[in-house]
């Protein structure tokens, strides 16, 4: 039997960046099928572009098909994922955002869960904190394994405690390259080349070696593991 990997994103973009090599991967091995959960999606300006919602919306939907996996959009009152909240989840109720994320878990029951990882983003922090508090140890269901992806343009050294980077997936150059061109085929929007950060398809390779150095490994990804039960 499969193991089940539910993955829950603020942004539609956020999880490729940040594991889209692991994920790579995975789809492989077909050890896992693949339950993705995104939160956010509204009509933005970016410095490079303007991309509407619902746009984002099927450029997420391409990118859960290209690896096999089911779309999760549960509905909570009059809220259905994904809300339209984009950069401003912090005024969305914490309670209702907490009860998605419990739904999704109830639905899925998944072995593996990744979130984004804390950070100066108010919609990677308030999501992070509803995932913690849907898996408290008294709620009847949690996964064996919780796992958080990183993006390092929301990485600030004024947070350099809020979470350690203890686990790794080593990469090849081929499978950093094929996690490039999905970028630019599913999130074309997202892509700046004109600026500095990790949006870039340059700085994408560069932490990928960068992550390498440390895992002995030509390229990686990193994660910190929040939980994992081995037995």
């Amino acid at each position: 039997m499969k193991k089940k990997l539910l993955i829950i994103e603020p942004h539609s973009d956020d999880a490729m960046f940040a594991a889209g090599g692991y994920f790579l991967k995975l789809k492989q091995s077909n050890e896992y099928d693949f339950y993705f959960a995104l939160v956010n999606a509204s009509d933005i300006t970016m410095n490079h572009a303007t991309v509407t919602r619902d746009q984002r919306i099927a450029e997420y939907q391409n990118y859960v098909d290209y690896f096999g996996g089911t779309f999760l959009r549960p509905e909570i009152d009059e809220f259905k994922l994904p809300i339209d909240f984009d950069s401003k989840l912090d005024t969305f109720p914490i309670a209702k955002l907490i009860k998605f994320v419990e739904t999704m878990i109830n639905q899925v029951k998944p072995d593996v869960l990744m979130t984004m990882a804390p950070s100066f983003h108010q919609d990677h922090r308030v999501l992070y904190e509803a995932v913690i508090a849907a898996t408290r140890p008294t709620f009847h269901y949690s996964p064996s394994e919780i796992l958080l992806m990183e993006n390092p343009t929301y990485i600030h050294q004024l947070y350099p405690n809020m979470y350690s980077i203890n686990n790794y997936v080593r990469l090849d150059e081929t499978l950093v390259d094929q996690k490039i061109e999905l970028i630019k085929q599913f999130f074309p929007s997202q892509i700046n080349e004109n600026r500095r950060g990790f949006l870039s398809l340059s700085s994408i390779k560069k932490w990928a070696q960068f992550r390498g150095f440390e895992a002995k490994s030509e390229f990686a990804e990193a994660f910190a593991i929040y939980n994992r039960i081995v037995f």
